[in-house]
């Protein structure tokens, strides 16, 4: 038995499903279209060293961008610009020989005294310069993000990308030294490939010794210009207890237990022996140094992190 409705009903029925089947579609179409989007949720800000590291992960797109913004800072409203760039290194490594090597008559050993001090530069700018930007990135994050909030271990990171090429330069100064030598002398200076992962390692420490360094420095810079004076007298006078002029062999007296010390030693050793084939590495320096970078890492995240709670506090 069949039952057959009316044509009326039929089209009230079809009336009336027509706004349901069209929102269901609708709904359907939304829910594809948005089905694989990532959800992102945002958390209060928790404190401690570990989610500085977390946040720095989940921003690391970012630190391209501020690595160029800390470049080009440099150089903006400069006349020569970017040739600052290959000017500032040339001329502070021939000044350095010709005052060192030439006048003083300061001994390197069997090298030329320009390869010496060439390679010595490029392992101190690594630190002198990693330590330079990131105390200056919590005053570059406030003027950058103008009250908003941005993880300052983020913008410390960044630093690496001028200290990267600074340090590149110098160490580009210090293989056309190389080459130049080669050429006139008929001597390779460089040591054997094996070598270098000890001058690589020396690198890696240097620039540690930087960011940590950073990490103290920072904060406190970001409220007063002092800092920033005194740090300048420092770092001078570490640059003249550091095996970096003179090897430390050729030291005597106090100023060789000092050098033997100086926790900046055994990463600058290293950077000599890596790549100049050097024996200037003492147990003493690969203690205070190992001692040094562990206490100035520790207590820097937490300083900084506890800096980082205050910032956000003012939010």
């Amino acid at each position: 038995m069949s039952f057959v409705a009316p044509a009326d009903e039929v089209r009230a029925d079809v009336g009336t499903a027509e706004p349901a089947l069209a929102a269901a579609g609708a709904a359907t179409a939304d829910a594809s279209r948005f089905g694989n989007a990532r959800v992102r949720i945002t958390d209060p800000w928790k404190a401690g060293v570990r989610p500085r590291f977390h946040e720095l992960w989940r921003y690391r797109s970012l630190l391209p961008w501020m690595g160029k913004e800390f470049i080009l800072k440099r150089y903006r409203r400069t006349y020569l610009g970017y040739l600052w760039i290959p000017l500032r290194p040339g001329m502070d490594i021939l000044t350095q020989t010709l005052f060192f090597g030439g006048i003083l008559q300061v001994g390197s050993g069997d090298r030329p005294y320009f390869i010496y001090i060439a390679f010595g530069r490029a392992g101190w700018m690594i630190f002198d310069r990693s330590m330079h930007w990131s105390a200056r990135a919590v005053r570059f994050a406030n003027s950058m993000v103008r009250g908003l909030y941005c993880p300052r271990f983020l913008i410390q990171a960044a630093t690496v990308f001028p200290t990267m090429i600074d340090f590149f330069l110098y160490s580009l100064i210090a293989i056309i030294g190389l080459f130049y030598f080669l050429i006139v002398r008929g001597a390779w200076y460089l040591a054997p490939p094996d070598q270098m992962i000890v001058g690589f390692f020396g690198l890696f420490l240097m620039i540690l010794f930087g960011l940590g360094a950073g990490l103290f420095i920072g904060p406190v810079a970001a409220v007063t210009k002092e800092i920033r004076f005194l740090i300048n007298y420092i770092v001078q006078f570490l640059y003249f207890i550091t095996p970096i002029i003179k090897p430390l062999s050729e030291l005597h007296g106090i100023y060789y237990t000092v050098a033997l010390w100086n926790p900046l030693t055994a990463p600058i050793a290293m950077v000599n022996y890596g790549f100049l084939s050097t024996n200037d590495l003492k147990p003493q320096s690969v203690l205070s140094s190992a001692v040094g970078l562990t206490l100035i890492i520790f207590f820097g995240l937490r300083f900084s992190s506890r800096f980082e709670r205050a910032a956000v506090a003012r939010l």
